[in-house]
């Protein structure tokens, strides 16, 4: 399988666990989704550039492109390091 579709796929999940675990959390304020803090690491990431008063749509879009990212990159190096352990 070529290196971009693993890394693509890998991205697709992790903004599918992304978009699962920010639904659990916002909308049961007494249930926390466990392991919430790392899943998102790279949609925080993200948006810990910008601040508090910034909208919920732009934030959510900066939440969704940061989770997509992030799982990306996991995915791409992830998918090299195997590939140079198999060498």
């Amino acid at each position: 399988m070529p290196l971009s579709k693993i890394s693509m796929f890998s991205a697709i999940i992790g903004v599918v666990i992304g978009i699962i675990a920010f639904t659990v959390n916002y909308n049961f304020i007494e249930f926390t989704f466990p392991g919430y803090q790392i899943f998102t690491v790279p949609a925080r990431f993200a948006l810990s550039f910008f601040s508090e008063e910034t909208a919920f749509w732009p934030k959510m879009i900066i939440f969704l492109l940061g989770q997509f990212a992030g799982y990306f990159i996991f995915g791409y190096l992830l998918k090299v390091t195997i590939s140079l352990i198999k060498q």
